[in-house]
């Protein structure tokens, strides 16, 4: 038998049945009650077969099953089952199957192993004994990993039909592939509720699968009355070259003429130390793309482009970048920063020691060093052009204690006016024409010897003595370098840490607080300045004598956790059998870390405070106060006071609040087990500017021209079914203000006064919520709002969206899709600017 199976130019088939029956003059097989074939990994089972050898078919009756090689099975109830063994061609009356994630029932044509055709038929993806949900069509053809197309479909809720579709196609293939984009706009853009509503048709396209490393889209949007706009992309990634990169084009043709936005991101690895990134941005309008926004998050924010080059050597390290800034504002300034360049170099050891035990004193000198150039031009509105080129060199020696710095830094900044600048004389003297470009620069260098003792504990001293020189050059002294005089000066810095414990309470076994203060001493005699400089302009500040004193204060409260027990909720702490050196029972480093579990509580940083004793003043015109702590994740807190009043009679000491800043982040994720994290919050929308981010399913958005891959597949749930939504609330508070002139024809100060607020949860299992606002207390008005509502429906989704920007511009979205077809939708949208 094994022989005859494994003849070549046989097909071995195997017959299972109670009764079988063989007719030898047409070659047929009749298998009664239980029958079953195998052939080529393809089962038949059935009550029973017949089976004609001279044309090949096979009929089932009855209760029958067909698996193909593939696993994919067809059942009919009643029957019959034809199928044609060569053409592999079968046919089933009132049959079902599960293509995929589809359970289809009808009148089938197997046709191969990975087309069927269905007649009468229907489908739908709910897996419920009694799905809540079918489509109805006349015809069917699935491909398997390819294609499903019905003509016509009929949608129906239980037995109630709800939509009638003329044919219905989408392409199930996984992965990248080439295809047309598919078509979006919502019901209202064909039935218009208003007449002043503009219509609005995106995502109009070709996406091109080039290869393995490239792609490509082109797309059309249309929005009736405001632009047409063209987009196009074109992508690339070689992960084994570390090449990544992405070039985005988008053009709106408008009534009035033609805008222009584009992007360039780029990310390359030459080597494990060489690295090349590029972000670039562009928009031909500033004005046509704030009023076209309706994204709030990027209202606020800078069109930035970013060029950077690095390079690590055995030596240092070099970077080599550029940057421009477009305000998204009319009127703001536009900076250009070009080059940026710095050298950064590794600690050199001049002086090692040959072995440990022949180690001097003079051992261990170590050399470090940099330097730094960078051009920043600034462009605003109506002002003359400023350039600031800037550059230093800094070189540190350090043996032991002992340090030795030194450092040379040069300023140049020129300012461009659009006529020529004059210089008057004495009444005397002639007019000076200067020329239409003003300069002013100055050349500083420093040297300085410190010394660092441990006094105390952590308690150290640095005292030092310094050397700082100038070099000054202007239009007055003829763009020539004039020395300033050299100054010698002596400072001292000392650094404390103060301990105090206390108690602890409840969870907490002990609480320590530590007193961190920074004070900082300098010193330095007057000199005389040459008559020369008082000409030039040089102010008399600058030869003055110099005696001050600064002041830093921080400090933190820290609980100490008492230590779970076995019976406490969290990990239990183990034991460990004695090793060597270890005694049975004892617990090792990282469970003694892990019971001494530390909190902050409280951490409060004080900025710098400085007193002139030359003055008598403290030269201190404003302070700030940031906070800190654990108990509540998320928590900051900044306050800042202007400390004096300037008036006719002199400066009074009157702190005044101009700057609170308050955020905190409450949920149900814990440290302490009381409060938690915060969440993302709402996914960012494509603009104006086309982006680097991934090319998903755009779910909303006024510009979606970032182009969304064909797609790849049925959708599956990524949630699990049971799981719900941590939720979390972030909220920021603003308050910005100015102190009051005493002048009564003074204009009113400006204050300001928000709060920004983020919310997200599921109320239940199948409901998810976001909010983000904007509230402006002093105008009592939200200033932006952005609301997103999701409901699973099992297999479908209803969403609710609505956006509202500070420029007035609104999106408000209700849409349900299908998540097993995201093109089957019923969508309501409204856009208004």
């Amino acid at each position: 038998m094994q022989a005859l199976m494994e003849r070549p130019g046989y097909r071995p088939v195997v017959y299972r049945g109670d009764t079988l029956q063989f007719s030898t003059q047409d070659r047929s097989i009749h298998i009664r009650q239980r029958a079953n074939i195998e052939r080529a990994g393809e089962t038949l089972s059935a009550d029973s077969v017949v089976y004609e050898g001279q044309t090949r078919f096979v009929t089932a009756y009855g209760k029958s099953k067909l698996v193909n090689a593939n696993g994919e099975e067809v059942d009919s109830e009643e029957g019959p089952l034809f199928y044609h063994t060569e053409r592999r061609i079968g046919t089933v009356v009132g049959g079902k199957t599960q293509w995929e994630v589809w359970n289809v029932e009808g009148n089938f044509t197997l046709e191969g192993t990975d087309t069927l055709w269905v007649r009468a038929g229907h489908f739908t993806s709910c897996d419920l004994s009694e799905p809540h949900y079918r489509f109805e069509s006349d015809r069917i053809k699935l491909v398997l990993g390819h294609i499903v197309v019905a003509w016509p479909v009929r949608l129906y809720f239980g037995d109630v039909p709800v939509f009638w579709f003329p044919f219905m196609a989408q392409d199930i293939r996984r992965g990248r592939h080439s295809g047309l984009l598919t078509l979006r706009f919502g019901f209202n853009d064909i039935v218009r509720n208003s007449s002043g509503y503009n219509r609005h048709i995106s995502n109009v396209g070709y996406y091109w699968a080039i290869s393995d490393y490239m792609d490509a889209q082109f797309s059309m949007d249309w929005w009736s009355d405001n632009w047409t706009r063209f987009d196009t992309f074109f992508r690339y990634r070689w992960r084994q070259k570390f090449l990544d990169g992405r070039l985005g084009l988008s053009q709106f043709f408008r009534p009035d003429g033609r805008e222009i936005s584009g992007s360039w991101n780029h990310s390359q690895k030459f080597g494990e130390r060489t690295d090349l990134r590029a972000s670039v941005q562009f928009v031909s309008s500033q004005q046509f793309n704030r009023e076209n926004e309706f994204n709030p998050e990027r209202l606020t924010q800078n069109i930035r482009s970013n060029i950077g080059f690095s390079r690590r050597f055995d030596w240092g390290s070099a970077n080599l970048s550029a940057q421009r800034v477009q305000p998204i504002s009319e009127g703001d300034a536009t900076t250009m920063t070009l080059p940026q360049f710095s050298i950064t170099l590794s600690p050199i050891v001049l002086t090692p020691a040959r072995s440990p035990l022949e180690a001097r004193w003079y051992n261990g000198l170590t050399w470090t060093g940099s330097t730094n150039f960078n051009r920043v031009t600034t462009d605003t509105p109506g002002q003359p052009g400023r350039a600031v080129a800037a550059g230093g060199l800094t070189s540190n020696l350090n043996l032991g204690s002992v340090r030795w710095n030194s450092s040379a830094n040069m300023r140049e900044q020129t300012l461009e006016y659009t006529t020529d600048l004059v210089q008057d004389g004495d009444a005397t003297g002639p007019i000076t024409v200067i020329g239409p470009r003003a300069r002013e620069g100055t050349i500083s260098w420093r040297t300085s010897v410190g010394y660092q003792q441990r006094l105390i504990g952590s308690t150290t001293i640095t005292p030092s003595v310094n050397m700082d020189g100038s070099l000054f050059r202007s239009n007055q002294t003829g763009l020539s370098y004039v020395s300033l005089p050299t100054r010698i000066s002596t400072s001292a810095s000392l650094n404390a840490d103060v301990y105090g414990f206390f108690p602890g309470v409840g969870p907490l076994e002990r609480i320590r607080h530590k007193f961190s203060p920074a004070f900082n001493w300098a010193y330095s005699p007057k000199v005389e300045p040459s008559p020369e400089l008082e000409e030039l302009g040089v102010p008399a500040s600058a030869s003055e004598a110099r005696h001050q004193i600064s002041m830093v204060f921080s400090q933190t409260f820290e609980a100490k956790l008492k230590p779970r027990g076995p019976d406490e909720e969290g990990e239990e702490v183990a034991q460990v059998e004695g090793g060597e050196g270890e005694a049975p029972g004892d617990t090792t480093v990282a469970q003694q870390e892990a019971q001494a579990r530390k909190l902050t509580l409280l951490a409060i940083r004080t900025s710098t405070l400085a007193y002139d004793f030359v003055t008598g003043k403290v030269i201190t015109g404003q302070v700030s106060n940031s906070v800190t702590s654990d108990v509540l994740r998320g928590l900051t807190l900044r306050f800042d006071h202007d400390l004096f009043e300037e008036g006719e009679s002199g400066r009074n000491f009157d702190p005044f609040l101009t700057q609170l800043n308050l955020g905190f982040s409450i949920g149900d994720r814990t440290v302490a087990g009381l409060f938690g994290e915060t969440s993302g919050g709402l996914r960012s929308d494509p603009g104006i500017v086309p982006s680097a981010r991934s090319f998903e399913e755009d779910e909303f958005g006024m510009f979606p021209g970032e182009g969304q891959e064909p797609q790849a597949g049925p959708r599956e749930r990524e949630e699990d079914e049971g799981a719900r939504r941590p939720w979390s609330l972030n909220v920021n508070y603003s308050l910005v203000r100015q102190r009051p002139r005493p002048d009564p024809e003074a204009p009113p100060p400006t204050n300001s006064q928000t709060i920004r607020a983020n919310l997200g949860f599921s109320p239940t299992q199948n409901w998810t919520m976001s909010w983000r606002t904007t509230y402006d207390l002093r105008g009592t008005n939200f200033v932006d709002h952005t609301l997103s509502l999701r409901r699973d429906l099992h297999r479908w989704s209803a969403t609710f969206e609505f956006w509202q920007a500070s420029n007035g511009n609104f999106v408000f979205n209700f849409r349900i899709n299908h998540n097993d077809l995201r093109d089957i939708k019923f969508d309501y949208r409204q856009d208004s600017r």
